[in-house]
């Protein structure tokens, strides 16, 4: 590839919002107004503590996430777009975050950014910044046996995390790799992923990997991932 082509690139960004699970819909629909192709929805729970739900007069903490990708110069477009059309802007009505890609599949490439491209007049008019105050974040991933969250949330929580969603996922590996990490792969797994602040980021993964680490019951794998941008979150 050229450089002039590489000057023509349009970086692209994966966008995560979770809500409750009867809001998704909504969710999908104000993508689709913003010009989004690509969605995938996924049923997920939240990790909040039984006595928090009673506090706060809830019975469950059903959420779906909604994943979808959108070139970089929409993106303040779009989560403008969620914070007013599901309320982001206040606590508790769930959040959205940016997550930057370096490659994508070609074919996929050139549908979002030419469907993007054919929607940008409509959106072109709108702010292009949401209105909260600009902080680094990062998401920190976890992947653990089924039945450890709490272990993992209780780690992040005692160094500055708040809270976090959990994805239902299943374990598949190699003999080799297995013999590599000298622990099995469980089936059954649990994708645990929470927003930090930059700054909080190191602490919490070295307290999930101390706590539930590769040496623990939970036999967890942490990485964390580049926020681009976030609303939703207090």
């Amino acid at each position: 590839m050229s450089a002039e082509q590489n000057k023509t690139i349009v970086p692209l960004h994966a966008v995560v919002s979770v809500v409750d699970a009867n809001r998704c819909e909504k969710a999908v629909e104000v993508c689709q107004q913003a010009g989004v192709l690509f969605h995938l929805v996924s049923l997920c729970h939240g990790t909040a503590r039984t006595e928090m739900l009673d506090l706060l007069g809830l019975g469950e903490t059903k959420k779906g996430a909604v994943f979808c990708l959108t070139p970089s110069r929409t993106v303040p477009v779009l989560l403008g777009r969620l914070a007013d059309g599901l309320q982001m802007r206040y606590p508790g009505k769930g959040i959205a975050f940016a997550v930057p890609l370096n490659s994508v599949n070609g074919k996929l490439y050139r549908a979002v950014t030419t469907w993007s491209e054919n929607n940008a007049q409509e959106t072109r008019k709108e702010r292009t910044q949401v209105d909260e105050p600009k902080r680094k974040y990062e998401v920190v991933v976890t992947v653990i046996n089924h039945g450890y969250t709490n272990l993992v949330m209780d780690a992040a929580r005692q160094v500055g995390a708040r809270g976090g969603t959990v994805l239902n996922a299943r374990g598949i590996a190699r003999e080799e790799v297995e013999q590599f990490l000298g622990v099995s792969i469980q089936a059954e797994k649990e994708v645990v992923f929470m927003v930090v602040e930059s700054e909080t980021r190191l602490d919490v993964m070295k307290a999930i990997s101390e706590t539930a680490g590769l040496r623990s019951p939970g036999k967890g794998v942490v990485f964390s991932l580049p926020v681009s941008d976030a609303i939703g979150l207090a």
